[in-house]
Protein backbone atom coordinates (compact mmCIF):
# COMPACT_ATOMS: atom_id res chain seq x y z
CA UNK A 1 0.00 0.00 0.00
CA UNK A 2 1.06 3.74 -0.95
CA UNK A 3 1.17 6.32 1.66
CA UNK A 4 2.61 9.58 0.49
CA UNK A 5 3.99 12.37 3.27
CA UNK A 6 3.18 15.93 2.09
CA UNK A 7 5.78 18.87 3.30
CA UNK A 8 4.48 21.55 5.35
CA UNK A 9 6.06 24.34 2.60
CA UNK A 10 4.00 22.78 0.22
CA UNK A 11 0.48 24.06 1.72
CA UNK A 12 1.75 27.12 -0.11
CA UNK A 13 -0.29 27.99 -2.95
CA UNK A 14 2.36 28.71 -5.40
CA UNK A 15 2.73 24.98 -5.29
CA UNK A 16 -0.92 24.27 -6.15
CA UNK A 17 -0.07 23.57 -9.59
CA UNK A 18 2.24 21.31 -9.17
CA UNK A 19 0.56 19.28 -6.20
CA UNK A 20 -2.21 18.66 -8.77
CA UNK A 21 0.42 16.96 -12.03
CA UNK A 22 1.63 15.37 -9.08
CA UNK A 23 -1.58 13.51 -8.02
CA UNK A 24 -2.73 13.41 -11.65
CA UNK A 25 0.58 11.72 -12.89
CA UNK A 26 0.37 9.20 -10.11
CA UNK A 27 -3.52 8.24 -10.83
CA UNK A 28 -2.18 7.66 -14.06
CA UNK A 29 0.46 5.07 -13.00
CA UNK A 30 -1.90 3.63 -10.43
CA UNK A 31 -0.01 4.65 -7.69
CA UNK A 32 -2.18 6.61 -5.75
CA UNK A 33 -2.43 6.50 -2.05
CA UNK A 34 -3.16 7.78 1.74
CA UNK A 35 -2.43 11.44 2.05
CA UNK A 36 -0.84 12.87 5.11
CA UNK A 37 0.59 16.43 5.53
CA UNK A 38 2.60 17.50 8.31
CA UNK A 39 1.92 20.59 10.31
CA UNK A 40 2.96 21.66 13.65
CA UNK A 41 0.81 19.04 15.50
CA UNK A 42 1.94 16.71 12.74
CA UNK A 43 5.29 15.22 12.93
CA UNK A 44 7.13 12.43 10.55
CA UNK A 45 7.70 10.63 13.37
CA UNK A 46 4.18 10.46 14.19
CA UNK A 47 2.45 9.70 11.03
CA UNK A 48 5.20 7.00 10.34
CA UNK A 49 4.35 5.20 13.47
CA UNK A 50 0.77 5.34 12.90
CA UNK A 51 0.95 4.12 8.96
CA UNK A 52 3.25 1.07 10.51
CA UNK A 53 0.48 -0.18 12.78
CA UNK A 54 -1.86 -0.13 9.61
CA UNK A 55 0.50 -1.63 7.77
CA UNK A 56 3.83 -3.94 8.14
CA UNK A 57 5.50 -3.67 4.68
CA UNK A 58 4.07 -0.05 3.24
CA UNK A 59 6.11 2.24 0.03
CA UNK A 60 6.23 5.57 2.37
CA UNK A 61 6.97 8.25 0.10
CA UNK A 62 7.98 11.96 1.19
CA UNK A 63 6.64 14.43 -1.69
CA UNK A 64 8.96 17.89 -0.68
CA UNK A 65 12.45 18.50 0.61
CA UNK A 66 15.54 16.76 1.24
CA UNK A 67 14.87 17.30 5.12
CA UNK A 68 11.81 15.99 5.70
CA UNK A 69 13.54 13.02 3.85
CA UNK A 70 16.12 12.36 6.06
CA UNK A 71 13.48 13.11 9.43
CA UNK A 72 11.63 10.06 7.62
CA UNK A 73 14.65 7.65 8.26
CA UNK A 74 15.18 6.67 12.04
CA UNK A 75 11.45 6.10 11.84
CA UNK A 76 11.82 3.38 8.93
CA UNK A 77 15.46 1.78 10.09
CA UNK A 78 15.39 -1.87 10.01
CA UNK A 79 11.58 -2.41 8.75
CA UNK A 80 9.96 -4.31 5.95
CA UNK A 81 8.91 -0.53 4.66
CA UNK A 82 10.30 0.81 1.34
CA UNK A 83 11.26 4.53 0.92
CA UNK A 84 10.30 6.86 -2.36
CA UNK A 85 10.66 10.34 -2.44
CA UNK A 86 9.40 13.30 -4.61
CA UNK A 87 11.09 16.26 -4.94
CA UNK A 88 9.34 19.14 -5.51
CA UNK A 89 12.98 21.65 -5.69
CA UNK A 90 15.27 22.10 -7.96
CA UNK A 91 18.54 22.48 -5.53
CA UNK A 92 17.47 18.82 -4.32
CA UNK A 93 20.96 17.24 -3.27
CA UNK A 94 19.84 13.73 -2.61
CA UNK A 95 17.58 13.64 -5.62
CA UNK A 96 20.46 14.03 -7.82
CA UNK A 97 22.19 11.24 -6.32
CA UNK A 98 19.42 9.03 -6.13
CA UNK A 99 18.85 9.61 -9.87
CA UNK A 100 15.36 11.30 -8.77
CA UNK A 101 13.48 13.83 -11.49
CA UNK A 102 12.00 16.67 -9.98
CA UNK A 103 7.74 16.89 -9.49
CA UNK A 104 5.55 15.02 -11.03
CA UNK A 105 8.47 13.25 -13.57
CA UNK A 106 9.48 11.33 -10.15
CA UNK A 107 6.11 9.43 -9.97
CA UNK A 108 7.58 7.08 -12.53
CA UNK A 109 10.65 6.38 -10.74
CA UNK A 110 8.33 5.18 -7.82
CA UNK A 111 6.04 3.48 -10.13
CA UNK A 112 9.29 1.40 -11.64
CA UNK A 113 10.05 0.41 -7.96
CA UNK A 114 13.64 -0.02 -8.34
CA UNK A 115 15.16 -0.38 -5.05
CA UNK A 116 18.36 -0.71 -3.21
CA UNK A 117 19.15 -1.58 0.91
CA UNK A 118 21.32 0.90 1.58
CA UNK A 119 23.37 1.69 4.82
CA UNK A 120 22.25 4.33 7.62
CA UNK A 121 25.21 5.82 9.92
CA UNK A 122 24.01 6.34 13.67
CA UNK A 123 25.72 8.83 16.41
CA UNK A 124 24.41 8.30 19.72
CA UNK A 125 22.16 5.63 19.06
CA UNK A 126 20.08 8.22 16.63
CA UNK A 127 20.20 7.34 13.37
CA UNK A 128 21.30 9.68 10.37
CA UNK A 129 20.67 9.37 6.59
CA UNK A 130 22.87 11.58 4.49
CA UNK A 131 26.06 13.38 6.75
CA UNK A 132 27.31 14.64 9.38
CA UNK A 133 29.60 18.15 9.71
CA UNK A 134 31.80 19.94 12.70
CA UNK A 135 34.73 21.81 12.90
CA UNK A 136 37.89 19.64 13.61
CA UNK A 137 40.02 22.04 14.57
CA UNK A 138 39.69 21.77 18.71
CA UNK A 139 38.38 18.07 17.94
CA UNK A 140 39.86 14.67 19.12
CA UNK A 141 38.92 11.58 16.70
CA UNK A 142 39.97 8.34 17.13
CA UNK A 143 38.57 5.59 14.30
CA UNK A 144 37.92 1.57 14.76
CA UNK A 145 39.91 1.80 17.90
CA UNK A 146 42.80 1.87 16.14
CA UNK A 147 44.25 5.25 15.38
CA UNK A 148 43.77 8.83 15.74
CA UNK A 149 43.26 11.52 13.11
CA UNK A 150 44.57 14.76 13.74
CA UNK A 151 43.76 17.31 11.68
CA UNK A 152 46.10 20.12 10.94
CA UNK A 153 45.37 23.19 8.81
CA UNK A 154 41.81 21.93 7.69
CA UNK A 155 38.78 23.79 8.42
CA UNK A 156 35.85 21.38 8.55
CA UNK A 157 34.81 17.82 8.34
CA UNK A 158 32.38 15.40 7.18
CA UNK A 159 31.32 12.05 7.95
CA UNK A 160 29.37 10.89 4.96
CA UNK A 161 27.11 7.94 4.24
CA UNK A 162 24.79 9.35 1.26
CA UNK A 163 26.32 12.29 0.13
CA UNK A 164 28.90 13.94 -2.04
CA UNK A 165 32.70 13.66 -1.71
CA UNK A 166 32.83 17.91 -1.46
CA UNK A 167 32.02 20.17 0.62
CA UNK A 168 30.23 22.29 -2.01
CA UNK A 169 26.72 22.58 -1.50
CA UNK A 170 25.41 23.32 -5.05
CA UNK A 171 23.73 20.62 -7.24
CA UNK A 172 24.85 17.55 -9.22
CA UNK A 173 24.24 19.24 -12.35
CA UNK A 174 26.96 21.46 -14.00
CA UNK A 175 29.56 20.27 -11.44
CA UNK A 176 33.23 18.79 -12.23
CA UNK A 177 34.14 15.27 -12.40
CA UNK A 178 36.02 16.21 -9.23
CA UNK A 179 32.69 16.69 -7.09
CA UNK A 180 30.42 14.20 -8.25
CA UNK A 181 32.04 11.92 -6.07
CA UNK A 182 29.54 10.36 -3.87
CA UNK A 183 29.68 7.90 -0.72
CA UNK A 184 28.91 4.43 -1.36
CA UNK A 185 25.76 3.51 1.11
CA UNK A 186 26.72 -0.14 0.37
CA UNK A 187 29.54 -0.69 1.20
CA UNK A 188 29.33 -0.34 5.20
CA UNK A 189 31.48 1.73 6.00
CA UNK A 190 31.18 5.84 6.35
CA UNK A 191 33.49 8.33 4.85
CA UNK A 192 35.19 10.86 6.72
CA UNK A 193 36.47 13.80 5.13
CA UNK A 194 38.36 16.74 5.61
CA UNK A 195 39.10 19.51 4.58
CA UNK A 196 38.88 23.32 3.88
CA UNK A 197 35.32 24.36 1.68
CA UNK A 198 35.55 27.17 -0.62
CA UNK A 199 36.16 30.71 0.59
CA UNK A 200 35.52 33.85 -1.10
CA UNK A 201 38.57 36.55 -0.84
CA UNK A 202 38.28 39.87 -1.52
CA UNK A 203 37.25 39.60 -5.62
CA UNK A 204 37.94 35.86 -6.13
CA UNK A 205 37.22 32.68 -5.33
CA UNK A 206 39.35 30.23 -2.91
CA UNK A 207 38.93 26.68 -4.35
CA UNK A 208 37.74 23.99 -1.72
CA UNK A 209 41.07 22.00 -0.57
CA UNK A 210 39.99 18.46 0.11
CA UNK A 211 43.33 16.96 2.77
CA UNK A 212 42.16 13.80 3.88
CA UNK A 213 39.58 10.92 3.20
CA UNK A 214 39.33 7.72 5.50
CA UNK A 215 37.05 5.13 5.36
CA UNK A 216 35.58 4.14 8.56
CA UNK A 217 33.40 1.92 10.50
CA UNK A 218 33.34 3.14 13.55
CA UNK A 219 34.70 7.00 15.51
CA UNK A 220 34.88 8.42 18.59
CA UNK A 221 35.00 12.36 18.61
CA UNK A 222 35.18 15.07 21.44
CA UNK A 223 36.77 17.91 21.88
CA UNK A 224 40.14 18.40 23.03
CA UNK A 225 39.61 20.98 25.47
CA UNK A 226 36.88 20.62 28.16
CA UNK A 227 35.71 24.18 28.15
CA UNK A 228 35.41 24.54 23.94
CA UNK A 229 32.08 22.63 23.13
CA UNK A 230 32.26 20.84 19.92
CA UNK A 231 28.92 20.82 18.09
CA UNK A 232 27.88 18.50 15.26
CA UNK A 233 25.33 19.22 12.51
CA UNK A 234 23.08 16.07 11.65
CA UNK A 235 21.57 15.69 8.19
CA UNK A 236 21.43 19.63 8.51
CA UNK A 237 18.52 19.76 10.99
CA UNK A 238 19.86 18.92 14.21
CA UNK A 239 22.86 19.27 16.18
CA UNK A 240 24.64 17.00 18.92
CA UNK A 241 27.14 17.99 21.07
CA UNK A 242 30.21 16.01 21.40
CA UNK A 243 31.38 13.30 22.71
CA UNK A 244 29.89 11.12 19.98
CA UNK A 245 30.07 7.53 18.87
CA UNK A 246 30.03 7.42 15.37
CA UNK A 247 28.89 3.92 13.36
CA UNK A 248 27.89 2.04 10.52
CA UNK A 249 23.84 1.13 11.82
CA UNK A 250 23.48 -2.43 11.69
CA UNK A 251 20.09 -1.83 10.37
CA UNK A 252 19.48 -1.20 6.64
CA UNK A 253 16.93 0.89 4.79
CA UNK A 254 14.79 -0.25 1.35
CA UNK A 255 15.01 3.03 -1.06
CA UNK A 256 13.71 3.63 -4.60
CA UNK A 257 16.58 4.93 -6.66
CA UNK A 258 16.32 5.76 -10.24
CA UNK A 259 18.34 4.22 -12.72
CA UNK A 260 20.43 7.59 -13.21
CA UNK A 261 21.45 7.25 -9.34
CA UNK A 262 25.06 7.62 -8.51
CA UNK A 263 25.32 5.17 -6.14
Amino acid sequence: MYFYIYDSFLVKKKYAKTLSKIETRLATLDIGGHKHSLSILKSVDEIIRKILERDSSPTIVVVGGDETLCQSVPSLAGTEATLGFIPTKKDSLLADILGLPVNEYACDVVSARRIENINLGKINNQYFFSELEFDPRHSSIRVDKKYQVIPRGVKRAKVINLGFLSFQRGIYRGRSEETRLVGKPQDDYLELLLGTPQQKVLFWKQKEKKDSLFFVKKMNIDSRNEKRELLINVDQRDTIKAPALIEVAKEKLRIIVGKDRLI
